[in-house]
């Protein structure tokens, strides 16, 4: 005689162990199409893996930033709001958002999330510098350089914050200490045309900088821009 209750528990155990291997099938096809930039793959199957398993707070926001590559921050911001749902002390997922809502033009709301993600975790360098993008384009240039100062503070090697803080003393008039974090950009990235072409628009605005011969090369690159 067949005992029912036993094979009811074994289907339900071969089923669980299907959607374990389908879970990390998706999971790794995911990411590979990430990483490859295969961003409609991608969707697809972190969308098959919430298919199955819909209380993944960290592939709601791997998807959200997928959707954000792809431009749409809609479904990007609703993927997050869905992760900040399932884990209220994700400070990425608020980071993430916050950058959504940057490319949206909607700097009060990213200000926010960047609050809520400095909050959770404030000794993360990028949460200060992605604030105070959002902070210069309110035209709140000193609470964007003390931004960007907690940021170098924290990690003085971050990509184009020291251009980004090099650019707020600029529109401030401060040339001197604008040409300074230029050229330290330029020591991290010597193939930043921007950071070039900042410093020498802060060399010619500054009416009282005398250059030394050490920026002699910055201006043999005028030609290249």
């Amino acid at each position: 005689m067949i005992n029912r209750e036993n094979t009811e528990d074994d289907n339900a155990i071969d089923r669980e162990i299907v959607e374990i291997v389908l879970l990390e099938e998706y999971l790794s096809s995911g990411l590979n199409s990430f990483e490859e930039h295969d961003w409609d793959s991608a969707i697809d199957f972190f969308t098959k893996y919430l298919e199955i398993d819909s209380e993944a707070p960290l592939v709601y926001d791997k998807r959200g930033i997928t959707y954000g590559n792809m431009y749409q921050y809609d479904e990007a911001i609703a993927d997050f709001d869905q992760a900040i749902k399932l884990n209220p002390f994700f400070a990425g997922a608020y980071n993430n958002r916050g950058l959504s809502y940057y490319k949206k033009y909607q700097f009060d709301q990213a200000i926010a999330d960047y609050d809520k993600a400095i909050r959770l975790s404030p000794d993360v360098a990028v949460f200060y510098a992605n604030r105070g993008l959002a902070h210069m384009w309110k035209d709140d240039l000193l609470t964007a350089i003390a931004d960007y100062d907690k940021a170098i503070a924290l990690d003085e090697s971050l990509e184009e914050t020291h251009n980004n803080r090099g650019e707020a003393y600029i529109r401030l008039g401060e040339y001197q200490k604008a040409i300074t974090d230029f050229k330290k950009e330029l020591t991290l990235n010597p193939n930043d045309i921007n950071a070039y072409a900042s410093c020498i628009s802060a060399m010619e605005f500054s009416r009282d900088y005398q250059r030394p011969k050490d920026d002699e090369q910055i201006d043999h690159k005028k030609g290249d821009l």
